[in-house]
């Protein structure tokens, strides 16, 4: 006895520096051992001066819990499970530890507090909820972190407003204005084009006789290139498409130029976040004189 009550002296000092992980384990080895007002003894010593995590208060009042019952304190034995159960109100002895009286009288326990272990469910959910908010905060600023800032200036002068074909409303990102300039002017400008080579088409080779009395004969034979008569009402008709088309182009240019200007912002300042790139590896192999080189770049 004067040897046990020794080492139970040497056990309770090492309780009281050693850390909760084998604080836990002394008190399992004691409680293994059948002493069980030892076991009680010491359970109340390490949660008195020691931090422990939930799982292993959870394990400490198992113990105490047992013990007390196996040594006919009914009482002790309800304050622990109380106790084990404020932590874990959904924890189950273990049939194969645990004797069946034992179970019961926790069971009983259980329906005794069922209306405070309902709270402490309520309360362990809401901090689940707030710890798993609290990660995926966690998680967004390290990924904040962990991205690179990038900030850069889109530039925006005064004379790209005076491009055709949309260039001011593409460079002000309104891209459907820019589509539709771009489209409008670039079929009245194509249609202009056609018909000016229609017009041009029309031109043959013609010959004209007038006199001239500096030559033998006393006429003069003039060639050039032009529409001949019969097709003066074709010409006409590619000539009003041509001025049609050409005026509305400037008209459609003109809109888009003035519509450019009244939007204009000037510079931008943009800023973006990149992911950082990932470690690449390289292998290489080279062949040297009497061997053969071989080796990993990482890029990053």
């Amino acid at each position: 006895m004067r040897v046990f009550a020794l080492a139970l002296l040497v056990a309770t000092s090492a309780l009281a520096q050693g850390s909760p992980e084998r604080e836990v384990e002394l008190v399992k080895a004691v409680f293994d051992a059948g002493k069980y007002s030892e076991t009680v003894a010491l359970v109340r010593k390490a949660l008195s001066v020691t931090n422990f995590t939930d799982g292993q208060r959870i394990e400490l009042h198992r113990m105490a819990g047992l013990s007390s019952f196996n040594l006919g304190d009914t009482a002790s034995a309800k304050e622990s499970f109380v106790s084990l159960l404020r932590l874990n109100p959904d924890h189950v002895l273990d049939p194969f530890i645990a004797p069946p009286p034992a179970i019961r009288l926790f069971e009983a326990v259980r329906k005794e507090n069922a209306d405070e272990l309902g709270l402490v469910r309520q309360l362990m959910q809401v901090r689940a909820e707030q710890e798993r908010r609290a990660a995926e905060e966690r998680k967004k600023l390290d990924l904040e972190r962990a991205t690179r800032r990038v900030v850069t200036i889109e530039r925006r002068p005064m004379w790209m407003n005076f491009l055709p074909f949309g260039a001011g409303q593409f460079l002000q990102d309104r891209t459907e204005w820019g589509v539709a300039f771009a489209i409008s002017e670039g079929v009245f400008a194509i249609t202009s084009i056609v018909a000016y080579w229609a017009i041009e088409g029309l031109k043959v080779r013609l010959e004209e006789t007038i006199a001239d009395t500096n030559t033998a004969s006393g006429f003069y034979t003039l060639v050039r290139r032009g529409i001949p008569a019969t097709a003066t009402a074709q010409r006409d008709s590619w000539n009003i498409v041509k001025w049609t088309t050409g005026g509305a182009f400037y008209l459609a240019y003109a809109l888009g130029v003035v519509d450019a200007l009244v939007h204009h912002t000037g510079d931008r300042v943009k800023e973006t976040r990149e992911q950082p790139q990932a470690l690449r590896p390289r292998f290489e192999i080279s062949p040297l004189p009497g061997g053969v080189y071989a080796g990993v770049t990482l890029s990053f």
